[in-house]
C-alpha cells in the first residue's frame, strides 16, 4: 500500500512567536502599509530607512567604519536601513520567471555577473579562528550569549540519542558541529568553504565521530539514510531550495527529521528571494553571498509540495536565533 501524502503544513504552524506572532501577522495583513508605518512610529518603532541601490556602497562604507569600533555599532547601523523591493515581480513563486527575477535582483545587489558557490568564500585568519572562533572573537557578551542559547535550543529540539547519525550542512565555524560530536553523535559536516573545513578539523578532538566533506550542499549524497539533517543559518544559502528539499527525502530515514535553525523564515514583502535588510545587503554586496529569505506562508507551501510536514519552536526572549522548524515526512 503506498504511503499517504503528508498533510499540508498550515502557514500558522510556521509563523514565529506563537499566538503573539500570529496576532502581529494578522494586524500586518489587515492594515494598509502607510497606516501600519504610522502605527509603528506612534509606538516608537521607527521603520528602517529605504535606500536606493546607487547609495548602497556609501551606506556600507559607513557600516565598515562602525564595525571597526565594535560589532554592536556596525550591526545597529545595518539594521537602520533596507532596500526597497524591486518592481515587476512575477506572481507565481514556483515559476521559472520568478526564479529569473530573484537572480536578476542578486546580480544587481551583488554587482556580480552570476552566482556560484565560489562566492560563499569567507575571508578570515585561520590561525586566529582556531584560538578564538566566531562568536567568541567578537568579545561581545550579548552576541556570544545569544549564540550559546541558540545552540542549546537546537540540541534540545533535536531530541536524539547518540550515536545517531547526523548531517549538518553549512557548518561554518563548527560550533554546533563540535557540540554534537562532544555528545557522541556521528556527524558528517558538509561545507563548501575550504577554510571552514580546515578550522573544524583543527578544532575537533574526536576524529572518529566527525567526517568533513568539502562540497556544495546540492552535490552531496549520503552513503545511507541518516537520522537527522541540520541547517543552522545555512539553508538560505542554497541556490535551489526546492531541489534541496526533494533530495532530503532520500537522505533522511523514515521517521527522521530535518531541522532548519535560525533561518530567515517570516513575514516578507514577497514569497521568497534576496533579503533586502541592511545586514543581508552587507553580506551580498561585500562578499557575494546568497542571502535568501522565505515568507512563512511560502515556506509552508514548499515543504508540503516536497513531501514534508513541520512544526516550529522558538524562544525569542532568549535569542533571536533560538528558532527551529522541525520537518518530518
Amino acid at each position: 500500500m503506498p504511503d499517504e501524502p503528508p498533510p499540508r503544513v498550515p502557514a500558522s504552524r510556521l509563523q514565529p512567536g506563537g499566538w503573539r506572532g500570529r496576532l502581529r501577522r494578522a494586524v500586518r495583513e489587515a492594515v494598509p502599509p502607510p497606516a501600519l508605518r504610522q502605527l509603528r512610529v506612534l509606538r516608537g518603532q521607527h521603520p528602517p530607512r529605504t535606500v536606493e541601490l546607487h547609495d548602497l556602497d556609501g551606506e556600507l562604507r559607513h557600516a565598515a567604519e562602525l564595525f571597526d569600533q565594535s560589532e554592536e555599532a556596525g550591526r545597529a547601523f545595518l539594521r537602520s536601513f533596507a532596500l526597497a523591493p524591486p518592481a515587476q515581480r512575477p506572481d507565481d513563486p514556483f515559476s521559472d520567471a520568478y526564479r529569473a527575477w530573484v537572480w536578476d535582483v542578486y546580480r544587481q545587489v551583488a554587482g556580480r555577473p552570476q552566482y556560484t558557490t565560489a562566492n560563499e568564500a569567507s575571508p578570515f585568519d585561520l590561525a586566529a579562528a582556531v584560538r578564538s572562533p566566531y562568536p567568541y572573537s567578537t568579545g561581545s557578551c550579548a552576541i556570544v550569549g545569544e549564540e550559546l542559547m541558540a545552540r542549546g535550543f537546537i540540541v534540545k529540539a533535536l531530541g536524539l540519542t547518540p550515536p545517531a547519525r547526523i548531517v549538518e550542512f553549512g557548518s561554518g565555524w563548527g560550533n554546533l558541529t563540535l557540540d554534537l560530536v562532544a555528545m557522541g553523535f556521528e556527524v558528517t559536516s558538509v561545507e563548501v568553504e575550504d577554510r571552514f573545513c580546515s578550522l573544524m578539523e583543527q578544532r575537533n578532538r574526536q576524529p572518529d565521530l566527525l567526517r568533513t566533506v568539502r562540497s556544495d550542499m546540492l552535490a552531496f549524497a549520503a552513503d545511507e539514510p541518516v537520522d537527522a539533517v541540520i541547517f543552522y543559518e545555512s539553508f538560505h544559502h542554497c541556490a535551489d531550495h526546492v531541489r534541496m528539499l526533494q533530495q532530503l527525502g532520500q537522505m533522511v530515514r523514515r521517521g527522521g527529521a530535518v531541522l532548519f535553525a535560525g533561518e530567515p523564515v517570516g513575514p516578507l514583502a514577497f514569497p521568497w528571494g534576496l533579503r533586502l535588510d541592511g545586514y543581508s545587503l552587507w553580506s551580498t554586496r561585500t562578499y557575494g553571498w546568497l542571502e535568501l529569505g522565505f515568507d512563512d506562508s511560502y515556506f509552508a507551501e514548499v515543504l508540503a509540495r516536497t513531501g514534508w510536514h513541520a512544526e516550529r519552536r522558538s524562544l525569542p526572549a532568549a535569542s533571536p536565533l533560538a528558532d527551529v522548524i522541525i520537518a518530518h515526512r
